[in-house]
């Protein structure tokens, strides 16, 4: 059975990880094709999916920073206990 403190490692992790692989992809596309900020991430016309790039890009970097100390919070609990 997993624990409270390993699930919240583990998405604290995830979060981290996938949020982070996200803002390098948007930060690829602002290097590559800055014109391609400005409209919508994908193809789907309904909430979230039709936010700007480069509002995305700022929400991964802070879902990547909040995972990032959820993950370290737990991992110092658990090396505590």
């Amino acid at each position: 059975m997993i624990h409270r403190h390993d699930l919240l490692r583990i998405v604290g992790l995830t979060v981290f990880l996938f949020s982070i692989l996200i803002w390098l992809y948007v930060v690829l596309i602002q290097v590559t094709h800055p014109d391609y900020l400005y409209a919508p991430f994908s193809h789907i016309g309904i909430f979230p999916f039709n936010w700007r790039v480069d509002d995305v890009g700022m929400t991964a970097f802070a879902c990547a920073v909040i995972g990032f100390l959820m993950w370290q919070i737990e991992r110092m609990k658990k090396t505590r206990s």
